[in-house]
């Protein structure tokens, strides 16, 4: 587990974005699958490589709200004091008690290979139990943090969103084939839903609700526990939309959009249904975002998938960003989505990060994951 950075008042200094490059969401086709009785490998050995990234910043459109005095410094370890309070902070929902959401440690931080060989992995979801759903050639599989890899199934064309139900099942986005499928701990699959335009990202929030985004059909839905399917957002703010995640303490959907690499915010009330329309939470001039994921500040971390680089907005009660965007790390490899540990052996307090070259990443920031819904 990676230590705990030292408590610092943090401040955030703020430079210019690098330009970034996307990719034009192109897949391999495939139709089947088949299930396979698990077998156990060992997995790819680990390789320890480490890099370090400068700071790179952008400006935010949405400026709203009171931001706090405090600053988060990315390049060097100088620190500043702050009054207690002024830093962002949610509700406890998404805090938790005891939580410090001022002195959050700021980057670049260096990330560590952790494994190669998972070709495909364009997404990733921890089980919660100690495994972690990757894709190698045409199977899924688990993989513990020891580096044990079991088969779930197999015959699968590109998967885009992997994330685990409260039930127990793995759910996998088919963006060729515009399915939304079920693996059940015993391989078996089924479809849920069909008919989606190039569905992406996924996330499944605590109560069992399935967010899932139709980057080819500007939308962005929802799924009940049967899989029914209610529209929650299409316009032209959900072009290309890609990551997405729910922060249900402040009432607010975010979720990317990959060709102006923007990440956006949708009121959503407690059914679920848009209370408003979209509005800008920050902008990286020239990137892709992709993944999006939560820490339990209620702070956003967005995966620049066309330049492999990972970007953290600090934001305040109200979900605007304080300051500019921080670059946290730039990778030696593709990566597109993260997710923070979940589960014995995975640091709760590192975001691990796949891409489709199939290597995986653990990149150590000093604070867990917002809740999210596990079996």
């Amino acid at each position: 587990m990676a230590s705990r950075a030292p408590t610092l008042a943090i401040s955030l200094t703020l430079a210019s974005f690098v330009p970034a490059c996307g990719d034009n969401g192109s897949q391999t086709t495939a139709d089947t699958t088949s299930t396979t009785d698990p077998t156990t490998t060992d997995a790819t050995s680990t390789t320890d490589t480490t890099s370090t990234t400068d700071t790179t910043t952008g400006t935010s459109e949405d400026t709203t709200g009171d931001p706090p005095t405090t600053s988060l410094t990315t390049t060097e370890a100088t620190t500043s004091t702050t009054e207690p309070g002024t830093s962002s902070t949610t509700s406890e929902e998404t805090t938790g008690e005891e939580l410090d959401c001022v002195t959050i440690a700021p980057g670049p931080f260096a990330p560590e290979l952790v494994a190669e060989g998972f070709d495909g992995s364009e997404d990733l979801g921890f089980d919660g139990a100690g495994g972690l759903a990757l894709k190698r050639d045409d199977a899924v599989v688990i993989v513990t943090a020891e580096l044990l890899e079991t088969e779930l199934a197999s015959g699968f064309p590109q998967i885009y969103g992997t994330r685990f139900a409260p039930g127990g099942a793995l759910l996998v986005a088919l963006p060729q084939s515009g399915d939304l499928q079920t693996i059940a701990s015993d391989g078996t699959v089924d479809d849920a839903a069909g008919g989606l335009a190039s569905p992406n990202g996924l996330y499944v929030d605590p109560t069992g609700r399935v967010w899932l985004t139709e980057f080819g059909g500007g939308r962005v839905v929802r799924f009940d526990g049967r899989f029914t399917k209610t529209t929650v957002y299409e316009g032209p703010m959900a072009s290309t939309a890609n990551g997405v995640v729910l922060d249900a303490a402040r009432g607010l959907l975010f979720f990317t959009n990959y060709g102006a690499g923007r990440v956006l915010k949708l009121a959503v009330d407690d059914a679920g249904d848009a209370a408003g329309e979209p509005s800008e939470v920050l902008t990286v001039p020239g990137a892709a975002l992709d993944g999006l994921v939560l820490d339990k500040c209620g702070n956003v971390y967005a995966v620049d998938q066309g330049n492999s680089r990972l970007f953290r907005g600090i934001l305040d009660a109200d979900a605007a960003l304080v300051g500019a965007p921080e670059q946290l790390a730039e990778f030696d490899s593709n990566v597109a989505n993260a997710q923070f540990g979940w589960g014995a052996g995975w640091d709760p307090e590192s975001l691990y990060l796949s891409g489709n070259p199939g290597d995986l990443y653990r990149l150590p920031v000093g604070i867990s994951g917002a809740p999210i819904g596990l079996p």
